[in-house]
């Protein structure tokens, strides 16, 4: 059964995972394929605000499988399908086999993990190291055995290299250490004080880069406040949304309210879920609910100064939501209610995951076209122009020098006379110009490229829109 479970998630996962690239997954491309590993370490890190581990794991991957979209992703399905394993692993120890498999199943089925599971971006590869953690944590209180703290430790160490915000799972191990402190051996519990201080020791070479990294996103967090609502801003809304995103995945609605409508009673029933499965609630299976509301509440605090509160961030957690579900579901004999619950929750994460493989609205910025519509539109007096110090990575990636291509804008912030010098010089000899709208309400909110170009001579002929991408307008004279 956990064989056909795994094979379900294989292929689900397969479904549009040629996709267009987006902008964090074509520049993590770009870089890796530019870059030596020692680079994509020592500088790349840097501007990325994350760990290096993953891009080291990307660009071994791309250095053999090549760097389409296919391939670029095809390892991040991996360690999703290694992630549904381990939570199939932390199901059946907590609370029984069936319990594990229906976690399974469910984590192999839900939208949000389906979505990431098709992302070359660390979140997978986060959450897979996480649920290994996790399982070697809670295997050390069965068996003090020396391989089940080696990975431990290795695993932990590993999640620590590869992003940021599954640092908050140590706090997780260590207040369920104390919650179950007179059910554990005194020897156990102290041996714990040098697994952890192995930990720090070999996450040592990274700290001491970790303060110029936080320098650098700090300084680029008070020179462009905007950011942070992009990045992930501490608000209350944004919390209470990622529990409607753990649920229904990204899939939503203009209109808010109908959006709420539609939510409200898969939210009522993943409610009633949750509060069923505190009837299978001891201090053992106490790690569960720590393991998937700590890190939102601590990331929820730190958010307030620095940002960081974004519900995708949280793939890591995911694992521990489905087990919740799965041990309400399990909580009677096999039979006619659990067979419901069963298929009520099925029935939720596969018409999410439904409407996102098959609507692309929900899938990712279509670069793909938009790069496609200009070079077929373009000849050798065309130029590309883009709201910002340099041109669109995933324009970079697709256009391969087809078409010329040139951002307008000095770092962040759009000044008028640099962009009238700027585009002075551009636009000399140019017949038609392609302006890129991305992130220009961030970058560019008054318009000012919009409004020299139009003000060099050039007409605004046609505009076109694109999924994620947003307007592209065409000017010529």
């Amino acid at each position: 059964m956990l064989l056909v479970i795994i094979f379900i998630a294989f292929l689900l996962r397969l479904i549009n995972l040629n996709q267009s690239l987006w902008l964090d997954e074509a520049i993590n491309l770009n870089n890796v394929s530019a870059l030596g590993f020692r680079e994509l370490m020592l500088n790349y890190s840097l501007s990325d605000f994350h760990p290096p581990l993953y891009h080291l794991v990307l660009k071994t991957w791309v250095n053999f499988f090549g760097n389409s979209e296919i391939s670029a992703r095809a390892h991040s399905i991996i360690f999703a399908l290694g992630s549904i394993l381990f939570v199939y692993l932390i199901g059946k120890k907590l609370y029984d086999a069936k319990t594990g498999l229906i976690s399974a199943l469910l984590l192999a089925t839900a939208p949000l993990h389906v979505y990431y599971s098709q992302e070359a971006r660390m979140y997978m590869l986060a959450a897979f190291l996480t649920t290994v953690s996790v399982y070697f944590f809670l295997s050390i209180f069965e068996k003090d055995k020396l391989y089940n703290w080696l990975g431990f430790i290795t695993s932990t160490a590993l999640v620590l290299y590869t992003d940021y915000l599954p640092y908050l799972i140590i706090p997780v191990y260590i207040l369920y250490l104390i919650i179950i402190k007179r059910q554990t051996s005194r020897h156990t519990l102290i041996s714990f004080i040098p697994a952890f201080s192995i930990i720090v020791i070999l996450l040592v070479p990274w700290l001491i880069i970790l303060p110029k990294q936080l320098q650098v996103g700090l300084s680029v967090a008070a020179a462009f406040p905007a950011w942070a609502s992009v990045v992930g801003s501490g608000s209350l809304k944004d919390f209470f949304l990622s529990f409607v995103k753990f649920t229904i995945g990204r899939i939503s609605n203009d209109n808010n309210l109908v959006y709420a409508l539609i939510f409200t009673p898969v939210g009522c029933f993943v409610a009633f879920l949750s509060l069923l499965s505190l009837f299978r609630i001891s201090p053992k299976r106490s790690f569960i609910y720590l393991w998937f509301l700590m890190p939102l509440v601590l990331a929820f605090v730190i958010s307030l100064y620095v940002p960081v509160f974004s519900y995708f961030r949280f793939i890591f957690i995911l694992p521990a939501f489905y087990i919740i579900w799965a041990s309400a579901i399990n909580i009677i004999n096999w039979g006619l209610p659990t067979r419901t619950l069963l298929a009520g929750a099925l029935t939720v994460n596969l018409t999410a995951t439904f409407i996102y493989l098959v609507n692309p609205r929900f899938q990712r910025e279509n670069w793909k076209e938009a790069v496609a519509y200009v070079t077929s539109r373009a000849d050798k007096y065309t130029i590309t122009l883009f709201e910002s110090e340099h041109p669109a990575a995933p324009f970079d990636y697709y256009n391969r020098g087809k078409v010329q291509a040139q951002g307008t804008l000095e770092g962040l912030n759009a000044d008028r006379e640099y962009i009238k010098k700027r585009l002075s010089n551009l636009l000399d000899q140019k017949s038609k110009i392609y302006l890129f709208q991305y992130l220009s309400p961030l970058t560019d909110p008054q318009g000012l490229v919009f409004q020299e170009i139009t003000s060099l001579g050039f007409n605004n002929t046609y505009t076109k829109n694109f999924n994620g991408v947003g307007f592209v307008y065409e000017f010529a004279r």
